[in-house]
């Protein structure tokens, strides 16, 4: 048996500098409320012998909290919570299609690349759906985001003739939101799926964070009339996700 701590023995996996796992750990800390704001974090000797790291190690952990403006340091009576890492930014991902229109509406929506060509097919997606597809797709990547946040880098495949029809307002909106509003158009069918995946290069680069960092993919699909208007991948960063469920809904 390994005579390393649980704490010891969760660095020891990772390549990354110790220092820096445990500030991630604090942010978790700070994020959980196991240190609320406005309190006192542990002293530097508690947490050496929690962590069973040197006091050079913590110092330059919590520095990188203090420069994001997490905790801040007071001469004489320790180092206190100001904020939490991520409290300001945070979403719950939609369980039915009203929920996305709703989401939809609140991100901004920007263009990711210069060009937004057009497909024949869609993407291959391991959902059941009644749906046949339509003859030919308009395909958007886009960025979202929530006051200058990047929250949701997105794919999104549009059937050609509804898009042309409103090119303006899908170029300008997120495609849930668009689709929400089309006078006559009634939505018969629509499935999402969640899973947790690696970021990939665009995807990190877009949503600011290192490659192969965890996202949650959503792939979403609706359809009118059979046929399948709307489909989208999109990529959330798991540090803003929630996933609230009422577990008596009928």
């Amino acid at each position: 048996m390994s005579d390393l701590s649980p704490n010891q023995a969760a660095m020891s996996r990772s390549r990354q500098p110790l220092y820096l796992q445990l500030a991630t750990e604090f942010k978790r800390c700070l994020d959980s409320g196991a240190w609320p704001v406005g309190h006192q974090i542990p002293p530097l000797q508690e947490l050496m012998q929690t962590y069973q790291v040197s006091r050079m190690t913590l110092r330059n952990a919590l520095g990188v909290l203090e420069a994001d403006g997490l905790i801040s340091r007071r001469r004489g009576k320790g180092t206190f919570v100001e904020r939490r890492s991520s409290a300001a930014y945070s979403l719950s991902l939609p369980t039915s299609w009203q929920e996305a229109v709703a989401l939809s509406d609140v991100l901004g929506t920007h263009r990711y690349v210069e060009s937004e060509g057009g497909a024949r097919q869609l993407p291959p997606f391991n959902m059941a759906c009644n749906g046949k597809p339509a003859p030919s797709y308009q395909h958007l990547c886009r960025l979202h985001s929530s006051d200058g946040v990047p929250y949701c880098y997105s794919e999104v495949y549009i059937a050609e003739p509804l898009f042309r029809k409103h090119r303006k307002a899908f170029l300008a909106q997120a495609a849930a939101s668009v689709i929400a509003r089309i006078p006559g158009l009634t939505i018969s069918e629509s499935r999402q799926r969640l899973t947790i995946i690696d970021a990939s290069f665009q995807s990190a680069n877009a949503l600011l964070l290192q490659p192969g960092e965890s996202v949650a993919e959503v792939t979403r699909f609706a359809c009118s009339e059979g046929v399948i208007i709307y489909y989208a991948r999109l990529e959330f960063p798991t540090k803003f996700v929630k996933l609230e469920l009422d577990m008596l809904a009928r």
